[in-house]
């Protein structure tokens, strides 16, 4: 028994096997045939399986009876694939909510990398935004976030979200009860929504 690191192509081998003076015939696809062993049901001799490799080893007990043990390299295997797996999923969902666009750099801070994108969404949280000439998205409810530095653009929606900015080109607020202010500059406003208020201060 072999087991190489590549099978090489696709093959369909037919092997023909007798089992109790009855011929049988058996297609093993997807590696070269050299050898292997036919399993074949003495009632039905026409039932069978060719095993030719095992990915665990074998040995016997003390009683003589069979035991398997997954070799350790392809644990380490196994562990390196969950760990690929897991960072891909990791990429994959942080995609779709700007994750990628910002790198967190401290509990309740994140960092805009430069004219990247972030989002702050939930309810009751406080951030701090490095916005990097950034762009800012905050949503959901009752959020304060701090945004420093200056903001390529800004926008506010959701209901009760307070946000201070240093400056930014743009702001546009939406939603319901959005507060901002921003200290220094003449972004260009866009307000809509019910009861938001933007000013300096």
């Amino acid at each position: 028994m072999t087991r190489p690191l590549y099978s090489g192509p696709g093959i369909k081998t037919r092997i023909s096997y007798t089992l109790a003076g009855q011929r049988g015939e058996l297609v093993v696809s997807g590696r070269e045939y050299t050898n292997g062993v036919i399993l074949a049901d003495e009632r039905n001799p026409l039932r069978a399986l060719c095993v030719t490799s095992f990915s665990y080893d074998l040995d016997r007990d003390e009683a003589g009876n069979w035991v398997g043990a997954i070799r350790p390299r392809l644990k380490v295997g196994m562990a390196v694939w969950a760990v690929i797996v897991i960072l891909w999923l990791v990429v994959a969902a942080a995609i779709p909510t700007g994750v990628a666009g910002h790198v967190a750099t401290a509990a309740g801070t994140i960092t805009i990398a430069s004219g990247g994108t972030a989002r702050v969404s939930g309810n009751s949280k406080t951030k701090t935004v490095n916005c990097n000439s950034g762009n800012l998205t905050v949503g959901g409810n009752s959020n304060t976030v701090t945004a420093k530095g200056h903001c390529a653009g800004l926008i506010v929606s959701g209901n009760d979200n307070v946000v201070t900015v240093d400056s930014a080109d743009t702001i546009t607020v939406s939603g319901i009860d959005g507060r901002v202010t921003y200290h220094s500059g003449t972004p260009r406003i866009n307000s809509s929504g019910i009861d938001n208020v933007v000013n300096q201060g």
